[in-house]
């Protein structure tokens, strides 16, 4: 990939990444994280979380703090929750380009950046915010700071690094400390590279670390005592492999092997490549530049796969490193099955693409993404001969920058339409209701707190609406609800109907037109 090539595709990432940042917040993390910044903005208290008005204790506060203070910089919206979250995404890519660097040159850095950008992984993680996003930025600067103090021992790598692993643990808790000593111990171990512990200076980058936690830990214990330090530094996190958390599900140790398969997509065939190679190579004690990118990726994922709570954007941390393993693996995968084998998988994604806009999802606008393909298509073509690999790389990259910003701008506002409690809490906020004339029976989510500015009053059942409710309320609720409503005598204005689906959890029955309807639930806002 050449220099030109790699500013472009980076512009292109940069317009993705923009093209999504004003769409909705999904529910159910990332419409509870913004309405609980918006509501830390309005009480000014920093140290202490609060969810609907009470204490809470789940994730750290980074996310809140950053997406609070963007807030009160440009005001209430979308993309300024998302804001400092796609920054750090962003302080990912520049990390894995200045890792992969610094161990194996600026092709396969450049390589290795765009393919972490161009991911599954990188398009959600842009869209539907959570502190993952920060966590995986803060991960890769922090390996990327430790490995290049390693080598050049200056004041300003170890204080980056201390300040990423301190950013990755309020974003995310311990995790942000042990996937970097995870990849720098492989590093270190692997490489034999024990020299640099003789520089006892290393010892100021956990006295950082503890320093810069201490605003948090006030807060936790003024909030909650010391269950709030012990939850944050133990259970949270190790609690899920021990079974002390409470968070649980019925999920098998090969949960994340199909999730990965996905998440690096396009890039798949050359991740598996990349890391086989990686792991060969360890067992036969053949030297390699880097044993983080490696051993980080699997330290981790064997991590979290013992965790007894799994979802998929747990992952999202080890994406960079699979990246710079990807980026190494498309060097010597000069097979002519990995090149037909990429092609493949690309025209697939073309074909996908096209079927959501012109049928899935139809929009007017869809003949514009052949047109757009087009290019990428010539690309990958070309890109079929063993001299021409380049240009198999560049195709994909066009081909994944057209899904990006198709997704982004066709697509995801047809999806996020069928998101009932935005829509409800929208239509409350233009009506300039408030929680004393806006209640929720059987219903209601966080992003109804979110986009209504307020959180709605809750109603136990029918008879305690019918001594609450006057003309100019309204009430928000499912089809129970409104049954319950109809037989309770109220005098109604009117009934306006909304189709609800979770789409942060999409299936092939929400996507095909035909079995839609079935996926789908109804949600009202009765006025009365």
């Amino acid at each position: 990939m050449t220099a030109a090539a790699f500013r472009w595709s980076l512009a292109g990432l940069a317009a993705v990444a923009l093209s999504g940042a004003g769409l909705d917040v999904m529910e159910v993390d990332a419409a509870q994280y913004a309405a609980m910044s918006r509501d830390m903005l309005a009480q000014d208290d920093w140290l202490k979380l609060y969810h609907r008005g009470r204490d809470y204790l789940d994730k750290p506060p980074l996310l809140f703090w950053l997406s609070a203070l963007s807030f009160k910089l440009f005001g209430v919206h979308n993309w300024s929750y998302k804001l400092p979250s796609i920054l750090f995404a962003f302080l990912g890519v520049f990390s894995t380009y200045r890792f992969a660097q610094l161990f194996h040159g600026a092709a396969i850095a450049r390589r290795a950046a765009v393919m972490f950008g161009a991911s599954a992984a990188f398009l959600l993680m842009t869209n539907d915010v959570r502190c993952d996003t920060l966590l995986t930025g803060s991960v890769v600067t922090a390996i990327w700071a430790g490995a290049t103090w390693m080598q050049q021992r200056r004041w300003w790598q170890l204080l980056a690094a201390a300040a990423a692993v301190a950013a990755g643990m309020l974003a995310k808790g311990p995790m942000g400390a042990v996937a970097p000593v995870a990849a720098l111990g492989a590093h270190l171990a692997l490489g034999g590279h024990w020299r640099a512990l003789r520089d006892r200076r290393w010892l100021a980058a956990p006295l950082l670390v503890a320093l810069a936690l201490i605003p948090m830990c006030i807060g936790l214990y003024e909030q909650h005592g010391v269950r709030g330090i012990r939850f944050y530094f133990w259970e949270q996190s190790f609690g899920r492999i021990t079974g002390e958390n409470r968070w649980r599900d019925d999920s098998t140790v090969l949960f994340f092997t199909h999730e990965l398969l996905w998440q690096v997509l396009p890039w798949t065939l050359f991740v598996v490549v990349g890391l086989g190679q990686h792991v060969i190579a360890a067992f036969r004690r053949q030297p390699m530049p880097e044993h983080a990118a490696m051993g980080g990726s699997l330290l981790v994922f064997a991590a979290l796969s013992l965790s007894q709570f799994k979802l998929p954007h747990y992952l999202y941390v080890i994406m960079p490193l699979l990246a710079v393993l990807g980026a190494i693996g498309w060097d010597h995968a000069a097979a002519r099955w990995a090149r037909y084998g990429q092609a493949a998988v690309v025209s697939l994604l073309a074909v996908a693409l096209i079927a959501l806009t012109a049928w899935c999802f139809p929009t007017r606008w869809w003949p514009i993404i052949p047109l757009a393909l087009a290019p990428g298509g010539v690309l990958l073509c070309r890109g079929l001969a063993a001299q021409h690999r380049d240009q198999l790389f560049t195709g994909t990259v066009w081909v994944w920058l057209v899904a990006g910003l198709g997704l982004n701008t066709l697509i995801y506002p047809e999806v996020l339409g069928y998101q009932a409690n935005a829509r409800a809490g929208r239509w409350a906020k233009a009506q300039g209701l408030d929680a004393n004339r806006f209640f929720v029976l059987n219903a209601g989510g966080t992003a109804l707190d979110f986009y209504a500015g307020f959180t709605p009053g809750g109603l136990a059942s029918a008879e305690q609406a019918a001594e609450v409710v006057n003309p100019g309320f309204a009430i928000y609720t499912d089809a129970q609800g409104l049954k319950e409503l109809s037989a309770s005598g109220l005098v109604t204005d009117r009934v306006l109907e909304f189709e609800d689906y979770r789409v942060q959890l999409l299936s092939l029955d929400f996507i095909l037109p035909g079995t839609r309807a079935e996926a789908t639930d109804r949600r009202y806002v009765v006025v009365y």
